[in-house]
């Protein structure tokens, strides 16, 4: 018996290796049957965040059928007009949730309890956990249809499978069976950084980047080596995969770093924890995808950087090359089905004398520790953990009059990340009593664009949470919302008889609310705000056909301006 259990994995093992992926559950089918194509992969690479599913493509169309990818039930629903939109929550026996994101609308009976709790609590944007049991549903059933909800850019499904009791997403392509990738990783340049003050490359100061030419499974600079290299010296590397030729750029599943034949650094994507996806930011070359929008993985690890998808030496993946030899480095980009390429570089250690600058430093700030700056009128308060690595900081103030009520002031630069929000205080200037509630902190472009912090008047001062550095400054917002009628006009017979529609905006702080009724009750408006669209759907079991009806709309910004639209409408 025993033997033929160990024949049994060995086998398995076998198998798994020449398909090339291992599945923990292949008890899961896909939530979508159209042929498979992916625009989103697990472990991409985003802003503030790494992307925690698999984003499917529906051929550019909204309401293809969603279904359910295991037995199990849904246990939760929310819609918002930001992030997944509608979604849908279903878990499962084994210890899992399926989540399928952007969603156009739920099957009918999920779809008239979430109306029905809408209406309830007069809200459109919802968060709610379903009694275990309302629900139940087998795999493959239909459990919703795909749309464009929320922060989607187009149409497609998002799909997570998260561990239920941690919450941690994990990769799905190890659990979704019948999907197959044979392309290999693209490796499109070599990143090398100077990591001290006595630390160079090829004769300077300031990073490099080397361009490379692949062909078939490896790669190779464009330069000739050896690199000359000296002191504390950080790798990077731009690349991605090309989901079996698709022509979509896709995540990279793991990297691996190896000096002189040690692997000294790696990662794998098999999981991610939401509560340390703004650790992109140190993983990444953030300036670098600042100031040339491109995203470049970091193979070393800054000491304030806490993910755990890390495994690394005590060098944290920094080369220390001080001994005047040559060594060999070699990363290996793979994606989840085991394709690889590979990038050999020689690096020679020459030290070579170089002039010696001091940088700008208000103040040194370190990651491991609360950090407090204070002008006359400017505070900075961080608390410990915003930063990755020790900071040299940097401020300054300009007078700039004009609408502002303060100084600009120039928090560091935008090119350096922060990981928590940090406490920034402005003190303004002239604002008079009654106007004191509509101020509020912005960010001044360079160009003299301003886009909302946020903030609350205190004493002389705006005090707001901010999540980056900057230059700020208080303005005043004083302008209520516009809302623009699409398809009703006073007195009239509606030019869509399913819909009534706005255009909503807002000049600076941003919609915050709005609240409609017909005939004095309340009716769902939803809210679309990548199209800045308000839309309510005619409820003919609400409203009374071939009548006169009086719509009344408010729409609120974050600063509490108010604007008002009513209407009479002939149904």
């Amino acid at each position: 018996m025993y033997k033929n259990i160990l024949t049994f994995f060995i086998l398995f093992f076998v198998l798994n290796s020449l398909f090339g992926q291992t599945q923990k559950n292949l008890g899961y089918v896909s939530p979508i049957k159209l042929p498979i194509s992916f625009s989103g992969g697990f472990g991409e690479l985003r802003r503030n965040h790494f992307h925690t599913g698999l984003d499917f493509r529906t051929s550019g169309q909204i309401g293809i059928p969603v279904y359910a990818a295991q037995d199990g039930m849904v246990a939760r629903v929310s819609v918002s007009p930001y992030g997944y939109g509608h979604a849908l929550y279903i878990v499962h026996p084994d210890g899992k949730t399926t989540v399928y994101g952007h969603l156009s609308r739920f099957i009918p009976k999920v779809e008239a309890y979430i109306l029905s709790q809408q209406y309830l609590l007069k809200k459109f944007a919802i968060d709610l956990k379903i009694p275990m049991g309302m629900f139940p549903i087998k795999k493959g059933e239909i459990a919703a249809w795909s749309g464009n909800s929320g922060s989607s850019g187009g149409p497609h499904l998002h799909f997570e499978i998260r561990d239920t009791q941690s919450e941690k997403p994990q990769n799905p392509l190890f659990y979704l069976p019948g999907i197959r990738d044979t392309s290999s990783p693209a490796i499109s340049a070599l990143y090398v950084y100077p990591l001290s003050d006595k630390s160079h490359v090829n004769k300077t100061k300031n990073k490099i980047r080397l361009e490379t030419v692949t062909s078939k499974n490896s790669t190779n600079l464009k330069v000739r080596q050896p690199i000359e290299v000296f002191g504390e010296v950080g790798i990077g590397i731009q690349t991605n995969d090309d989901f079996s030729n698709i022509g979509f750029k896709l995540g990279i599943y793991s990297i691996e770093l190896f000096l002189d034949q040690e692997s000294i650094f790696s990662f794998k994507m098999d999981h991610l924890a939401f509560d340390q996806g703004r650790y992109v930011n140190s993983h990444i070359d953030y300036e670098e995808l600042m100031k040339n929008k491109r995203w470049i993985h970091k193979l070393y690890l800054q000491p304030g950087n806490k993910m755990d998808i890390y495994q690394t030496n005590a060098s944290r993946g920094i080369l220390n090359l001080t001994d005047g030899k040559t060594h060999t480095l070699k990363i290996i980009a793979s994606d989840a089905f085991r394709n690889s390429t590979t990038l050999s570089i020689n690096l020679i250690s020459k030290k070579i004398p170089l002039s010696v600058s001091t940088p700008s430093c208000t103040k040194v700030f370190y990651y491991d520790r609360p950090n407090n700056f204070e002008s006359g009128e400017a505070k900075i308060n961080l608390p410990e953990g915003s930063l990755y690595d020790q900071l040299n900081f940097d401020y300054h103030s300009i007078i700039k009059k004009g609408f502002l009520y303060s100084k600009i002031h120039e928090v560091h630069n935008q090119y350096t990340p922060v990981h928590k929000p940090y406490s920034l205080s402005i003190k303004s200037q002239s604002i008079p009593a009654h106007l004191q509630r509509k101020a509020l902190i912005v960010m001044v472009t360079s160009s003299g664009n301003i886009s909302p912090v946020g903030g609350e008047f205190k004493d002389g001062w705006v005090i707001a949470q901010a999540r980056s550095f900057g230059d700020f400054a208080v303005v005043l917002d004083t302008i209520p919302p516009v809302i623009r009628p699409i398809s009703i006009k006073e007195n009239k017979i509606l030019t869509n008889k399913d819909k009534i529609e706005f255009k909503i905006s807002d000049n600076l702080s941003g919609i915050e609310s709005f609240e409609g009724e017909i005939d004095g009750a309340w009716v769902l408006f939803e809210y679309d705000a990548k199209t800045a669209t308000l839309s309510y759907t005619i409820d003919k079991s609400r409203l009374t056909l071939g009548k006169k009806h009086l719509l009344q709309l408010l729409v609120g910004d974050e600063r509490k301006n108010i604007a008002r639209y009513s209407a009479n409408f002939i149904l």
